[in-house]
């Protein structure tokens, strides 16, 4: 029978040779997951009705719990297996997950939000036969995740969501950040032979998403707040009546969170894609060292 890590490998070598496929399942999941908002939503309701908020809240982080304490057993068995470069995958695993655990702590409204992580981890294994580059998936992932968001304040819940949800987005590239980490603990191979960070595609899009947003927001097309909105603005990315605040309460429920600003957002968006990157880019150099070592 095989094991987890050999299944893993051969399941990406297969779909790395079958790229409609793997195109198809891609955008097959992204629509699952763009239409299955509403009744998520509401299952989730119905959910929360029947055992009240506090009991539900406590049963999602025992299995929140639960589900790390078994993933961390796993990932530290890989570790041991697959040794290279154990330092550089350490680092990066416990770095992820204390920016998930962070999250958690300061930015949730409901503790049901932890399955984003889930969700787009999904979508980020998805990517990586794609390029073969963890970063990469990460990277390639963020489009999906703005069109997601943007979907849920403009269409879904326009009045009721009063600010464009970049604490989602970030949880998001995390749960994205950890499946490939995953991947990488389990000895799934990278691509080795690697251009230059600044010619490889997933910067490429980094940078022109950045210039594009800059000049958005320079021509009012976006705008970050209801107060600076144009006639010609297209999205308002917060329209909290409040005065941006570090902390909320949410309303009607004994709830404080911190709602990321949309400027705060973008710029840690652009931060955690290069983390990522490094996840590319620190093995190789690590990789290299420990061959001229040997």
């Amino acid at each position: 029978m095989e094991t987890p890590d050999v299944f893993l490998q051969r399941m990406i070598n297969w779909l790395e040779a079958r790229r409609i496929i793997n195109l198809l399942l891609v955008f097959g999941y992204f629509t699952f997951i763009f239409l299955m908002h509403v009744p998520c939503a509401k299952l989730s309701v119905f959910v929360q009705n029947k055992l009240s908020l506090p009991v539900y809240n406590n049963v999602v982080i025992g299995i929140s719990f639960f589900i790390l304490v078994m993933y961390l057993l796993f990932m530290f068995r890989q570790l041991k297996t697959y040794s290279e470069n154990r330092l550089h995958k350490l680092v990066f695993l416990l770095l992820c997950l204390s920016f998930i655990i962070l999250h958690f702590n300061i930015m949730f409204e409901m503790n049901i939000e932890i399955i984003h992580v889930f969700q787009y981890s999904i979508l980020a294994f998805l990517l990586f036969p794609l390029t073969r580059r963890f970063g990469a998936a990460v990277c390639f992932a963020i489009p999906f995740m703005l069109v997601d968001e943007w979907n849920q304040y403009i269409n879904l819940y326009p009045g009721f969501v009063q600010y464009f949800e970049f604490n989602d987005v970030i949880l998001d590239i995390n749960g994205c950040g950890l499946a490939m980490i995953s991947l990488y603990l389990a000895g799934v191979r990278g691509e080795e032979n690697m251009k230059p960070l600044w010619k490889r595609p997933e910067f490429i899009l980094l940078f022109v998403g950045a210039i594009a947003t800059a000049m958005a927001l320079q021509t009012c097309f976006i705008s970050l707040y209801a107060a600076d909105k144009c006639n010609n603005t297209w999205l308002v990315l917060n329209i909290v009546p409040e005065a941006p605040a570090f902390w909320r309460k949410f309303p009607g429920r004994d709830v404080v969170y911190h709602i990321m600003q949309p400027l705060e957002a973008i710029i840690s968006i652009g931060v955690l894609a290069t983390f990522y990157f490094g996840l590319d880019s620190f093995r190789v150099n690590f990789s290299e060292k420990a061959s001229k070592i040997q």
